[in-house]
């Protein structure tokens, strides 16, 4: 509990330096913690039971699947000359 309580009281500060230096990446950051919240309070809670075995190597296929296919339009395009 006092380590929750340590890192919301680091955020906050930082958060309070970020309104001060730059007040739209503030208003950023407050907006993206309210989205946050309520994307918690209507998500259900996810457990590690539910879920499934293809989901956290998504983004590494996904970014695997992407460059192939920029490498393949560099390869179509660049064979004309």
């Amino acid at each position: 509990m006092f380590l929750a309580i340590a890192a919301g009281l680091i955020f906050l500060v930082l958060w309070i330096i970020a309104v001060r230096k730059r007040p739209e990446l503030g208003f950023g950051i407050a907006v993206g913690i309210g989205i946050a919240w309520v994307g918690l309070a209507l998500a259900p809670q996810i457990h590690m039971k539910t879920i499934p075995l293809w989901l956290p190597p998504l983004p590494f296929a996904l970014v695997a699947i992407t460059l192939f296919f920029f490498g393949f339009l560099a390869w179509f395009w660049g064979s004309d000359k």
